[in-house]
């Protein structure tokens, strides 16, 4: 994996694992994949494009302690468009971040591992990982902390009926 960037290692392990998989040359996927297979490395690359890259710049843009203020790739200037994302990230986002990324680890996972799950089990794990790319776009992340909170003081008030003396 000499790749240079996360990102294109993400790119490379899908490629690699559906040329060992299909038994066909790294260049010629997806062209060589059969129709189906081939449907599945365009939504599953798809998902590494949309999904994977902004959160990867997002984690780089952390990692260099940019934690309010994100900055472009040689940090001459501010990137505004991340530094838009990086202020709109929830815990709500970063758990269904992680669902998501969970089913798609789950699918290449398969792919590489396994002989028979991955055709098994594929439109089980993709309807998933589409579930929670919804509930991303949906943006519920007020009415969770509204839940969370509701359930805490409904705890404390348990904990305060229930406690012996």
């Amino acid at each position: 994996m000499n790749e240079s960037t996360m990102l294109a290692r993400w790119g490379r392990l899908l490629t690699e694992a559906f040329s060992a998989r299909y038994s066909i040359p790294l260049s010629k996927v997806p062209a060589g994949l059969p129709y189906t297979s081939s449907a599945h490395f365009s939504g599953m690359q798809s998902v590494i494009d949309k999904q994977i890259a902004p959160l990867v710049s997002i984690r780089n843009s952390l990692a260099h302690g940019q934690w309010v203020v994100a900055f472009n790739e040689k940090r001459t200037d501010v990137n505004a468009d991340r530094t838009k994302s990086l202020n709109s990230l929830t815990l709500w986002n970063l758990r269904l971040q992680k669902n998501m990324l969970s089913h798609l680890e789950r699918l290449i996972f398969d792919l590489m591992v396994t002989q028979k799950a991955f055709e098994r089990d594929f439109d089980r794990h993709w309807a998933n990982l589409q579930a929670a790319q919804i509930r991303l776009s949906m943006d519920q992340s007020n009415e969770w902390e509204d839940f969370l909170r509701k359930r805490h003081l409904r705890g404390k008030v348990h904990k305060a009926k229930n406690y012996r003396s």
